[in-house]
């Protein structure tokens, strides 16, 4: 029997595509590009090099092999020898490659976030219904805010890693995009579903696998990655999944299905790293959602109480409380008055001295007893 990574065993992706496969769907994958894997043939639709300093492959490549495990993980296909496969095998892949042969260096997995807003802004031109950001950037910029706000704006789902913590980076550092408004944060779990302990604990919205994920590599096998990266990856699949099945839902409803249909995490609802949960790809698709806000109620206005009627409870309650203590009074008068009337003619007979029980009398009995009587002798025997 071919093994299923732990991840599509937690997922459960193929219970979906009776209902949705994705199709229709457009993901636009910006990171390191998206080489080609025959799990992905004919499932790449477009591809743009934005990075400098790449290689000579150009669009096409995938020094690092994250754009390549991310697109495995949305829509790889299908395949008896391994028992690996990608989330909406229906949906197409948008390759923005915003980062070369290496991260720039000092600056940990990130990049320059006009270059990010680069690959963003170009998914936006080709009509991406999904936009997943496995490369992060520490550093808010309009080009990059203004890329985000275009996307939201044309109703396009953007999914973004929240990235790893590092040791030395200083307190208070933000991912983008996912630190921006609308954007989906995603952190990642492990097999035991417990949150990864490099995963950054804010701007978590939603949790997926991110450890130990199988996926497509560059060239023509399989590898096994971590990190919000792919985490990313499974949102953004499920999110595939979700509007294929749920295609009059704007970007907003379809956030609120994958949020309201979140597995709770072990540490419960809104505990911090895991947001709303862990990803269900099947409740999202499934599930009955209300939509709408959730309406705030007015705030509670004290009523003006007359200060006549507050003398007239009080009078009430003084009255009230008389009476009860009449009642009592008279209850135990009764009570007194009963015991004298029943037990004070018996206490003057006695002479107020304690009663004795009588003595019991002795019974004579035989002294050579009469030999026990057979039970039913007086009846005739059977010859």
């Amino acid at each position: 029997m071919v093994p299923v990574p732990w991840a599509q065993q937690l997922l459960a992706p193929d219970q979906v595509w009776p209902l949705s496969t994705g199709a229709g769907q457009r993901v636009a994958v910006v990171s390191t590009g998206i080489a080609d894997n025959p799990l992905l043939a004919g499932h790449i639709a477009e591809r743009k090099d934005f990075a400098s300093g790449g290689n000579s492959q150009g669009a096409n490549g995938d020094c690092l092999g994250v754009g390549t495990g991310v697109g495995g993980v949305i829509a790889a296909q299908r395949s008896g020898l391994v028992g690996f496969h990608g989330m909406a095998p229906d949906a197409q892949l948008l390759a923005a490659r915003v980062v070369g042969d290496s991260y720039p260096s000092g600056q940990g997995q990130t990049v320059d976030p006009d270059t990010l807003a680069a690959g963003i802004n170009w998914a936006v031109d080709r009509n991406a219904t999904v936009i997943a950001v496995p490369t992060i950037t520490y550093t808010d910029s309009g080009a990059l805010r203004q890329a985000v706000r275009r996307a939201l704006e044309r109703d396009i789902v953007v999914v973004a890693a929240v990235g790893e913590m590092q040791s030395n980076e200083p307190v208070g550092v933000v991912p983008y995009p996912a630190g921006y408004d609308g954007v989906l944060g995603v952190g990642e779990i492990e097999e035991t579903g417990h949150l990864v302990q490099s995963s950054r604990p804010d701007r978590v919205d939603l949790v997926a696998p991110g450890a130990n994920v199988v996926t497509t590599s560059p060239g023509s096998g399989l590898g096994s990655y971590s990190g919000t990266a792919f985490a990313a990856a499974y949102v953004a699949g499920a999110v595939a999944l979700t509007r294929a099945h749920w295609p009059g839902l704007s970007a907003v409803d379809i956030q609120r299905r994958l949020l309201a249909t979140a597995t709770p995490a072990p540490e419960g609802t809104g505990s911090p790293g895991y947001g709303y949960g862990i990803v269900n790809p099947y409740h999202a698709v499934s599930d009955s959602v209300v939509n709408g806000t959730p309406a705030r109620l007015p705030d509670l206005t004290p009523i003006a109480v007359d200060p006549r009627e507050q003398a007239r409870q009080a009078a009430e309650e003084r009255s009230d409380a008389w009476a009860f203590e009449l009642a009592a009074a008279g209850l135990g008068l009764v009570v007194v008055v009963t015991a004298i009337v029943v037990f004070g003619p018996r206490g003057r007979r006695r002479r107020w001295r304690s009663g004795f029980a009588p003595v019991p009398q002795n019974r004579p009995e035989d002294e050579r007893p009469e030999p026990p009587v057979e039970l039913f002798a007086d009846r005739p025997k059977r010859t």
